[in-house]
């Protein structure tokens, strides 16, 4: 009798720690402070940012594409790098203004002297923070030049690709274009880093906002995967409130690469077909998440309160009632796509609960759906 009920209370004890443990978990994605990267002192410390400017001209595309722009980032990345090779995650923007310029101003690619170029790149820096917090190295790329000759997805998809072989020539060898080449985001001097072996190419990780949601896609379509530079390997693909979908037959399909489609409400609904398109088609996990009432710009902080046409609200419901702040959508975004990526990066399923709905992200409603 005395040992049924030492048993007994043996396997209380497990669920109650099995219990603790499952909640300790989802607090590490549900945490408003970890997922805008708005933490701690000691958090915030453990990320380092760095960029790379290769010039404005720097990416091309002809005979396709007349246009030029720029080779440039943003990374932040552990400031302790691990000895184990860490996966990368390349964030891309969508349209909006290459330059600070009025609307009847003088416009132009690079920007006319003493205007400066517009930051949307910056606008994820939020995103970049709590990734890099999650033991990711977090690319964000700036595509003004591509914004400004009104390129469209299949550039932006290009545009990736070459960085993404710069990363897998810096990574692999210590050589390429980027070698030497990272500055410290604050002071300008030259960084003091070494990715070289630090960096698995092979779980990569792509988001792209608005049109640059579209470029993702057609990066990592199945029609694609031949252009990704060799060495590398597309995991896993966010679309944010996405310009819209592309037809069913195109090469936007993505069934063999994991992905989720982020959806505001109050913009556009076409980007559904991304998820449509895979159904029958994917034996991979894939999320459409519909996060009502939501505002395209405030996934991009550079776009919530940008100057002059890019500070409004651009979507349909402006006057509808309890729609998130700028702070909770953001909020919402960091949780998810860190639950995302652990998922699809490092086939970590402890956030599955917020990437199906089954738990809330305080101030945002969605609903989800998953295949296969």
């Amino acid at each position: 009798m005395a040992r049924s009920r030492r048993v007994r209370i043996g396997v209380a004890v497990l669920s109650i720690a099995a219990v603790a443990a499952s909640s300790l978990m989802m607090n590490r994605f549900l945490t408003a402070g970890a997922a805008t990267g708005k933490g701690s002192g000691n958090a915030l410390a453990a990320v380092a940012v760095a960029e790379y400017h290769l010039g404005d001209k720097a990416f091309t595309d002809r005979p396709d594409w007349p246009g030029y722009s720029e080779m440039k980032a943003v990374v932040h990345y552990p400031r302790r790098l691990a000895k184990e090779k860490i996966p990368l995650i390349v964030l891309l923007h969508g349209q909006n203004n290459a330059c600070y310029v009025p609307d009847d101003g003088p416009s132009g690619w690079p920007c006319p002297k003493g205007v400066k170029p517009y930051p949307s790149y910056h606008g994820y820096d939020y995103l970049g923070r709590a990734l890099a917090q999650d033991g990711f190295v977090v690319v964000s790329l700036s595509a003004n030049g591509i914004n400004h000759f009104m390129g469209v997805a299949e550039q932006r998809a290009k545009l990736i690709n070459q960085h993404l072989g710069m990363w897998q020539k810096l990574t692999s060898s210590g050589s390429g274009p980027l070698a030497g080449k990272f500055t410290e985001a604050v002071t300008g001097r030259q960084a003091d880093v070494d990715f070289r072996g630090r960096v698995d190419m092979t779980r990569v990780g792509l988001m792209g906002h608005s049109v640059g949601a579209q470029a993702v896609m057609v990066t990592a379509g199945d029609d694609n995967r031949g252009k990704v530079p060799a060495g590398v390997r597309i995991r896993g693909v966010v679309t944010l409130a996405s310009a819209g979908g592309r037809s069913p037959d195109d090469e936007s399909i993505v069934s063999r690469t994991s992905f989720a489609v982020v959806s505001s409400e109050c913009w556009r609904e076409g980007d559904r077909e991304f998820f449509d398109n895979a159904r029958g088609r994917t034996k991979l996990p894939a999320f459409f998440v519909r996060v009502a009432r939501a505002n395209h710009n405030f996934f991009n902080t550079a776009w919530t309160t940008g100057p002059g046409s890019v500070d409004k609200d651009d979507t349909g419901c402006p006057q509808t009632p309890n729609r998130p702040t700028a702070a909770q959508q953001q909020n919402f975004a960091a949780t998810y796509l860190t639950a995302y990526y652990r998922l699809a990066l490092k086939d970590d399923k402890g956030g599955m609960p917020v990437l199906t709905g089954a738990r809330r992200i305080a101030g945002v409603d969605t609903k989800v759906d998953k295949l296969p």
